[in-house]
C-alpha cells in the first residue's frame, strides 16, 4: 500500500490510497456480488433480482457477514483514523454494479459528520462512470434540512439543483477520479460531488461505498442504525 497524502485530503477534501486491497480480494467480492444478483447464491435478507436490475444496495452489512468485513477491514483502520482525528465507526455500506449517475449532493446531508471510503474492485475512469468531486468544496457552506424548510434559502427547491447551485457558488473546479483496482478514495462528508456520466453504457463499475463517523461524534440522528467498531462491536446511540 501507498503512503496516504492526509495533507491533500485536508486541503482538497479527498485523497486516495493506491492499492489498499489486492487484485484477488476485488475479484473475489465481484464474482459473489454478481452470483447475488444473478441469484446462484441466495442470501437472506437480499432480495431476488431481474437480469437488468442493477441497482445499488444499502446497508448490506446488516445481514451479510462478507460486507460487514469489508466495512471494517482491517486496512481502511488507521487511514480512517487519519481522516477524521478519531476511531471510525462504520454506519452504511452500498454496492455499485454500475456507475450510478448520481447527480450533485454532500453526503452529510443525508449521514451527519461523515467521510466517505470509496473502494474500487475494478480500474474506474470516465469509461465506467468515475465520481467528479470540486476539490475544496468542503470548506464552503454544507446544506441542512433546515435550508429546505419554510423560510430556508431553498424552501420548495429540489435538493440536487440546489447543490448545483452551490456548486456553481463555490466556483471551484470539478475534476474526474481516476483509480485502479484495489485503490480507495477517502473524501470528506461536505465535498460536493457526484456519478459522472458512463462512457460506455454496457460497462461495469464495482466499487463498494462505505461510510463513517467518529466515534466521540454526538449529533448523529438515525439512533436505529447501528455504529460498528473495527472490533466488531455495535452500539445503538
Amino acid at each position: 500500500m501507498n503512503s496516504f497524502d492526509i495533507e491533500h485530503y485536508r486541503r482538497e477534501g479527498w485523497a486516495p490510497s493506491e492499492r489498499v486491497f489486492g487484485a484477488d480480494e476485488c475479484d473475489n467480492f465481484i464474482e459473489y456480488m454478481l452470483g447475488l444478483q444473478d441469484g446462484k447464491i441466495l442470501l437472506e435478507g437480499f432480495e431476488k433480482r431481474g437480469s437488468e436490475e442493477w441497482q445499488r444496495t444499502h446497508n448490506q452489512h446488516h445481514y451479510d457477514l462478507k460486507a460487514k468485513n469489508w466495512l471494517i477491514a482491517p486496512p481502511l483502520h488507521s487511514l480512517l483514523s487519519q481522516c477524521l482525528n478519531d476511531e471510525p465507526e462504520g454506519i452504511q455500506t452500498m454496492y455499485f454494479w454500475k456507475g450510478s449517475e448520481q447527480r450533485r449532493h454532500q453526503d452529510q446531508f443525508y449521514l451527519p459528520g461523515c467521510l466517505s471510503a470509496w473502494i474500487a474492485l475494478m480500474d474506474v475512469d470516465e469509461n465506467n462512470g468515475t465520481i467528479w468531486v470540486q476539490s475544496k468544496s468542503h470548506k464552503g457552506r454544507l446544506l441542512t434540512t433546515a435550508d429546505f424548510d419554510e423560510g430556508g434559502e431553498f424552501f420548495e427547491w429540489d435538493y440536487n439543483t440546489a447543490v448545483d447551485e452551490l456548486f456553481r457558488r463555490n466556483d471551484l473546479p470539478e475534476i474526474p477520479v481516476r483509480v485502479r483496482k484495489g485503490d480507495v478514495v477517502f473524501f470528506d462528508g461536505k465535498l460536493v460531488h457526484r456519478g459522472g456520466p458512463v462512457a460506455n453504457k454496457e460497462s461495469f463499475r464495482h466499487v463498494i461505498a462505505n461510510h463513517y463517523i467518529g466515534q466521540g461524534f454526538k449529533d448523529w440522528p438515525h439512533t436505529g442504525w447501528s455504529r460498528l467498531s473495527f472490533d466488531g462491536s455495535e452500539r445503538f446511540i
